[in-house]
Order: structure tokens, then C-alpha cells, then sequence
């Protein structure tokens, strides 16, 4: 019980230090063929809490272990965005994932998703390819609590070569909870600050989310 209690407080302190809180929802649908995964993800944020809608995604996904520790993938994605008091702008790509992985013994999992993304942007044309890489670390930890299943950390980097090779966004979620709430169905729920910067500008703005995931395999 004391160690749900201090990952609680871990957990609000987080919360309670952002000013402003958006959420997100990541959801994703999964089953496997062989050894070959396939997956419908759906990506939904929102500003002031959940009063205003502004980023709605889908995406298909096809994953194959080329090793026990290495992953590839393809995905095609359709998303829709909308700017503070502008109009919704249409987006797709395609996207080529090498995503190597390795657990420890004592059951850490360390994951590095590298995504190379092909993306038309509407009024941007097709020249707008980037580069995602995400660290993450999974820590166990036991409880009484049995769905609880532990804690997670991560950072993913995104790299834009329009005009030239710019860090131009920060992904950082230096806390998270996992679940697993049944044999088929894991849910986690996590603080996540966003940084971004705009073509041509040195400085950064960020914003602070909540974000939830769940995951059903069939």
C-alpha cells in the first residue's frame, strides 16, 4: 500500500504544477497473424481540458519481428488538425518503423521506436518528411494492487528536413502508470509535456497534457 501511495503523489505533483492541462487519448485495436501484428490506432487531443477538440487521427499498422529484439513497420495515417481559432487542415503519410527492444532480467523493458514519416500536409504540399525517436523505460512493480503493473518513462524527439535537419519537437512523459485490466485489454494513464518550436524561431513552447491509453488485442 505505501508504494501505490507515493506513486500517487509522484503522480499529482505532476499534475498540479501545470498551469494549463490538455488531454489526449491514444486507442488501439490489435491482433496477430502468425507473427505478423496488425493494429488500428486512433490519436484524439484536446486544449482546456476536453472543451476544445483540436487534433483527431487514425492510422493502420503493420508490425514483424525480424528478431526477438527488433521490430519493423509499416503504417498509413490520416489525421486532421485544427490551430487556436483557425479551420481544420486535412494530413496524411506513410510511415517506416525500426524499433529495437531488450529486456532485463529483472524485467525492465528499454524500447527505442525510430519512425521515418512521408507526410502530404494540406496548403503544404509533400516535401514535409521527418524523423521520430522515442526512448522509453518500463519498471514492474508488484503491488496488492494486482492490475497495477508498474511505471514508465519516456522522451520522443522529432526531427523536421523540409528546409533543413531542425529538432524542431520534444514529446516528454517523465511519468506513467500501467494496467493491465484483463488478459486482453492494458490501459495507462500519464503526464506528458509537449514542446515545440516553429520554423525559423530558437525559442520553444510548451504545453502540458494528461494522456490515457488503452490497448485491446483480439
Amino acid at each position: 500500500m505505501k508504494k501505490i501511495s507515493l506513486i500517487i503523489i509522484i503522480f499529482t505533483s505532476f499534475i498540479t504544477k501545470a498551469e494549463e492541462l490538455g488531454y489526449l487519448n491514444w486507442t488501439t485495436f490489435s491482433t496477430k497473424v502468425d507473427d505478423v501484428k496488425l493494429s488500428l490506432f486512433f490519436d484524439n487531443r484536446f486544449r482546456d481540458g476536453v472543451d476544445k477538440h483540436y487534433f483527431r487521427f487514425a492510422s493502420l499498422k503493420v508490425a514483424y519481428p525480424i528478431h526477438d529484439n527488433f521490430d519493423i513497420g509499416f503504417n498509413y495515417s490520416r489525421y486532421d488538425s485544427k490551430a487556436i481559432d483557425g479551420d481544420w487542415k486535412y494530413g496524411r503519410r506513410y510511415e517506416f518503423e525500426l524499433n529495437p527492444h531488450y529486456t532485463f532480467k529483472n524485467d525492465w523493458k528499454l524500447s527505442l521506436r525510430n519512425r521515418l514519416e512521408l507526410r502530404r500536409i494540406e496548403d503544404k504540399g509533400s516535401d514535409n518528411t521527418r524523423s521520430r525517436h522515442r526512448p522509453r523505460v518500463d519498471i514492474p512493480i508488484e503491488t496488492r494492487w494486482k492490475a497495477f503493473k508498474g511505471i514508465f518513462m519516456s522522451n520522443e524527439f522529432y526531427i523536421d528536413y523540409n528546409d533543413s535537419t531542425r529538432w524542431v519537437q520534444s514529446d516528454f512523459q517523465p511519468f506513467g502508470l500501467n494496467f493491465l485490466l484483463a488478459n486482453n485489454i492494458s490501459f495507462s494513464v500519464f503526464y506528458m509535456d509537449q514542446y515545440q518550436r516553429s520554423s525559423g524561431t530558437s525559442s520553444w513552447d510548451s504545453n502540458a497534457l494528461i494522456g490515457t491509453s488503452l490497448t485491446i488485442i483480439f
